[in-house]
């Protein structure tokens, strides 16, 4: 196959916008669409190989694999070795244990699988995922177990099928990506049965240039075409967001983009010159170490600077630029040149590198290695396992839904004794701890994992919301409670807040005084760890430290939606959380002195954001609610 310097300037069309996106520097909000142009180049390459050597009789699937083998493992192995080292030395046990079986998922090429049941990718949570990003490596690992056979069959006994069978799979994996688009999301975005389809384009440019290169050439409108589909790519990278439903129908623009970048040279176009200019060319050739060093650096960083300013994320990309040549250089390209390292080799030392990489990847997936750790790191680090000693409903009644659980399975007690009713998600339900150690059984609670306290609101993800929080507004009418808090983790759903005024008009009933609270402070990846990583434990002299939470000025931001909405509202009373814990940006307490202990000291929130009982008790307090005022008349 003859070789194209475009294809490696449009390599670096598709993995600069990823970087810009991972590292959230702005621009480029559809950033990852970059991956979507490297599964159509990949396709494009593959196809043009395999129909290239199947037609001339030369193909074997030993020489496929190896050449396989050496152009991938021997950098990622490279990079995976580095990033255990540090994982082991930065992660915490919870974050270690994810990291170890994520290498298992790696090692059996099934990283998208792995990621696909562990969280979604644009989850915060994804951030501190170090090999997140080898999913695409998975997906096109899987695509090369069965792509060379169903090839080979096509062109071996029917050949003029080539181009039915492409279509073919591409329509059927284009259908199921627009279903799951919408049904399945996150499998939608990692699995090779919704991404197939990307790779079938990649395959469809390869026939196309086969079958009629000379047309291509000739082409009167070949520069229009080639310029406008750069454009419309650039475009897209801008323009799309993590909103739009992706991979579905809408992601065909950039994909054609990309076929039509790939299809047509079009030498004298302005989209051929730039792609070609040679700064674009080496990001193209050092693109595959690029993308994956990228993601251990961000994370890692993130891990030392909960909040690393531009600066600080544009050098970790420069890093990562260097690295990535080091690794083309001198892992990259001497692996895959046969006169300097065998077959035998190159096997032997994959093998043995993978063995090692399995062999730690369970050991660190079985509890995440605590022993690296004193036994006051450890306590402090018992939280992220943490169970309220106190705070409890009565007779452990179940008012707090999980995920796939309906208001039918809220117990009567938890809404039909108290005068005071907490309604929100899991973060509300970390409040009442704190609320019924203050109110006894004068508070209700109905609670529900990632449902926010808004009616008429559909969340995507629980399916059990809206009737959940129907029916809370349903039973506040009959005029029960003297008073209703809302609280939850307005961030994670900012888009859904315009049904708040919905919700508080049809609170406005009645003589029932309402509480808004705002967000709590949130820690990256978590409090204990935050606390881990600023060397500060669980003891009087941490409790008497102010430090600067992870997200403060985006808490605030929503606390202003929340307020701008509330002062139509003169039942409706704001509490602000930040000012409960903070005394500015940048000074938040975050070890407060034990309830139940005395001399011993616990961390405000247990994880990210969720209060522990203290943390809770000193939010509660700011709502001024007692036993006398709101007792049963």
């Amino acid at each position: 196959m003859k070789y194209r310097k475009d294809i490696d300037g449009l390599r670096a069309v598709a993995v600069l916008p990823v970087l810009i996106f991972h590292a959230k520097l702005g621009f480029f909000h559809g950033g990852f669409l970059g991956v979507d142009v490297f599964f159509v180049i990949s396709g494009f390459l593959i196809t043009s190989i395999l129909v290239e050597e199947i037609s001339q009789k030369t193909f074997t699937f030993a020489n496929f694999y190896e050449r396989r083998v050496r152009r991938l493992l021997p950098a990622l192995i490279f990079m995976t070795a580095a990033t255990s080292v540090l994982a082991y030395q930065l992660m915490i046990t919870v974050d270690l244990k994810g990291y170890g079986n994520s290498l298992v998922a790696m090692s059996l090429f099934s990283s998208n699988i792995f990621f696909w049941l562990d969280s979604g990718y644009f989850d915060r949570v994804a951030d501190l995922k170090p090999m997140l990003h080898t999913w695409s490596l998975a997906v096109e690992e899987q695509y090369y177990f069965f792509f060379p056979l169903v090839l080979l069959i096509v062109l071996r006994w029917f050949p003029r099928l080539l181009t039915l069978t492409v279509l073919t799979i591409l329509v059927i994996s284009l259908s199921m990506a627009g279903w799951a688009a919408v049904n399945a999301p996150d499998a939608n975005f990692y699995l090779l049965p919704t991404r197939a389809w990307e790779l079938m384009f990649g395959s469809l440019a390869s026939i196309l240039i086969f079958n009629n290169a000379r047309i291509l050439e000739r082409l009167s409108t070949a520069n229009i075409l080639k310029n406008s589909a750069l454009i419309v790519l650039f475009a897209c990278l801008v323009w799309f967001d993590e909103a739009i439903p992706h991979p579905s129908l809408i992601t065909l623009v950039p994909v054609l983009a990309t076929l039509i970048l790939i299809v047509i040279p079009a030498p004298d176009s302005l989209a051929h010159k730039l792609l070609t200019l040679r700064p674009m060319v080496l990001t193209g050739l050092i693109s595959y170490s690029l993308y994956l060093w990228h993601q251990p650096l961000l994370v890692f960083n993130r891990y030392i600077s909960a909040k690393p300013d531009a600066i600080i994320r544009i050098a970790i990309l420069l890093a990562a630029f260097l690295l990535a040549y080091v690794s083309w250089r001198y892992v990259e390209k001497p692996f895959r040149h046969r006169n300097i390292t065998s077959r035998k080799q190159v096997y032997s030392f994959c093998a043995i590198s993978f063995a090692t990489i399995i062999g730690f990847g369970f050991y660190a997936g079985q509890d995440g290695i605590p022993s690296r750790y004193n036994s006051e790191q450890q306590t402090l680090l018992s939280y992220l396992q943490y169970n309220a000693p106190a705070g409890q409903p009565e007779n452990n009644a179940h008012c707090f839904l999980g995920e796939n659980e309906t208001y039918e399975a809220i117990s009567d007690v938890c809404f039909k004794k108290g005068k005071v009713l907490l309604w929100g998600d899991s973060h509300a339900n970390a409040l009442a701890k704190g609320l019924r150690y203050q109110l006894g059984e004068q508070l209700s609670e109905i609670t529900s994992s990632a449902c926010l306290p808004l009616i008429d609101t559909h969340f995507p993800h629980r399916k059990h919301c809206q009737a959940t929080n129907q029916f809370a507004i349903q039973y506040i009418q009959q005029g029960q409670f003297d008073t209703v808090v809302l609280h939850g983790n307005w961030l994670s759903h900012e888009d859904k807040l315009v049904s708040l005024n919905n919700t508080l008009a049809a609170l406005q009933s009645g003589n029932t005084n309402v509480i808004v609270i705002g967000g709590v402070p949130q820690y990256l990846p978590d409090l204990p760890s935050f606390l881990l990583t600023k060397r500060l434990l669980l003891n009087e002299s941490s409790a008497s430290t102010l430090v600067e939470p992870t997200l403060y000025s985006e808490i605030e931001r929503l606390d202003h939606k929340l307020i701008n909405v509330i002062e139509q509202y003169s039942n409706v009373k704001f509490i602000s959380a930040l000012d409960a814990f903070c005394e500015s940006p940048q000074q938040c307490r975050v070890v407060l002195p034990s309830e139940t202990q005395q001399q011993h000291w616990v961390p405000s929130a247990w994880d990210y954001g969720h209060l522990t009982l203290e943390g809770a008790i000193l939010l509660s307090s700011k709502l001024q609610l007692s036993k006398d005022k709101n007792k049963s008349n």
